[in-house]
Parts: structure tokens; C-alpha cells; sequence
């Protein structure tokens, strides 16, 4: 008995000590801070965009691929978006390293709230750059423009316009042991001139585009025939005949 009340009074004594001890180990496990580097560019009005820089474990700790997301707001207006991308932390006993920043390019084309797509990018960490690929200035900078084109169709869904958007030259290959303080600027273009997504269904005219019809006898745009046939389609709640102005 007096063995047991000694025990006792020695785990009253010791376990707030050891409980300290071991929140502080866990602790000490959390997620370190590492190097990183700059994200920045400008947007066209009604786009943001959207960065997900995915890791990968470096080391021989059992853990996972983890991901940080970075999102810019849309605005009605062009503008600038910056974002501070860490290139390796820890997390735990874990070593994490940037392997890949997925880029999500957001545009909005019209009021209604299915009126908006996006469109794919992505910066890939390499250990050596491909034959020809541009490399980092002597200030430490990378710059890069894509040029994004709304294409546009006859929706499938609610038979009026919609668009796509395809946006070309979003992504580089950088070299990893390059990336720590440097910046990265990738800006995005959009042009003034859109076109169809699908090739030899709708015919160019001097009032806009056409959509063809008389193939196949479906409620969308068709292969063009010859002579061409055309078809009306709906836009904004009205009955049109020809892109973008409506009527001809």
C-alpha cells in the first residue's frame, strides 16, 4: 500500500512535467517556414486566377503530397495578382518540395452565373531546363505573356452561346534550385478576336459569323455543306442570326 501511494504521488509530481515535455516535442514537429519565391502578373478584366503549388516529400518520412492554394479575386476592371510561393518547408519530420504550380485561369463573359469557364496552366520544376527553354534574367526575374481567345459554340445545355476559353503559352518549366527570391511574372493577353471552337462549322461573313446547318438535322451548329445552309441561335434571351452583333 505505502508502495502504491508513493507511486501516486511520484506520477502527481512528474506528469505535468512530462505532459510539457511531450506538447513541446510535438511542437517542435509542426511546420517550418522555408524559401519561396514570387508569382505575379497582370489580368485582363473578368479574369482571376487561381495557383495550386503541389509538394512532394523530399525525404524518407512517411507522408504525402500536400498542396497550397493562392486565388486572386475577378475584377470588372484589368489588375495585378501576386502571390508568395514557398518552394520547400518542413512539416513535421517531413522535407516537402515544390514539384509542380497548377494554374486555374478563370473568365467570366457574361452576366449569368454559368456565364464563366476557365482554362489550365502550369509552371513544372525541373532539375534541368528542356533545349531552348528560357531561363531566368540576370535581376532574377522570368517573364512570360499568354494570349487567351474566347471560343464560343452553341451550348449544349442551354441552346444559347456559350464560350471557352483557351489560353496559350500559361506555363514554363523552372529549374527548382533556381526558384528561392526570384520572381516569376507571367501576365495573361486577351484578344479582341474571337472564333468558333469547332473548325468548318460556322462561316465567316462580312456581318459576323454563321452557323451552319442542313447535315445531320440536330438543334446545333453543323458541318458546313455546300452551298452553305444556316441556322438561327439564341443569345442573351434573343433570336440571332450571325456573331457577335446579333443581326446582320
Amino acid at each position: 500500500m505505502k508502495f502504491l501511494l508513493k507511486f501516486s504521488y511520484v506520477q502527481a509530481i512528474l506528469w505535468p512535467g512530462l505532459l510539457g515535455i511531450s506538447l513541446s516535442a510535438c511542437s517542435a514537429l509542426g511546420s517550418f517556414g522555408g524559401e519561396s519565391f514570387t508569382l505575379e502578373g497582370e489580368l485582363p478584366a473578368n479574369f482571376s486566377l487561381k495557383a495550386q503549388a503541389q509538394y512532394s516529400v523530399a525525404n524518407e518520412c512517411n507522408g504525402r503530397w500536400q498542396a497550397k492554394t493562392f486565388q486572386s479575386n475577378l475584377d470588372s476592371a484589368p489588375h495585378q495578382y501576386r502571390f508568395k510561393i514557398p518552394v520547400s518547408y518542413r512539416d513535421g519530420l517531413c522535407e516537402m518540395q515544390l514539384s509542380k504550380v497548377a494554374l486555374f485561369i478563370y473568365g467570366r463573359y457574361g452576366g449569368k452565373e454559368w456565364q464563366q469557364t476557365y482554362d489550365n496552366g502550369g509552371l513544372v520544376m525541373v532539375d534541368k531546363l528542356p533545349e531552348r527553354a528560357p531561363e531566368f534574367q540576370a535581376d532574377g526575374t522570368f517573364t512570360k505573356r499568354a494570349k487567351c481567345t474566347w471560343v464560343f459554340q452553341i451550348s449544349k445545355l442551354y441552346l444559347e452561346i456559350s464560350k471557352l476559353l483557351s489560353c496559350r503559352g500559361a506555363g514554363a518549366y523552372l529549374v527548382r534550385e533556381d526558384l528561392p527570391d526570384k520572381t516569376v511574372r507571367l501576365g495573361f493577353d486577351l484578344s479582341g478576336k474571337e472564333r468558333p471552337y469547332l473548325n468548318g462549322y460556322w462561316l465567316e461573313t462580312s456581318t459576323g459569323w454563321k452557323p451552319c446547318t442542313g447535315r445531320w438535322g440536330t438543334r446545333f451548329e453543323e458541318l458546313c455543306t455546300k452551298p452553305p445552309q444556316f441556322r438561327t441561335f439564341r443569345m442573351n434571351d434573343r433570336e440571332c442570326t450571325v456573331y457577335p452583333n446579333c443581326t446582320e
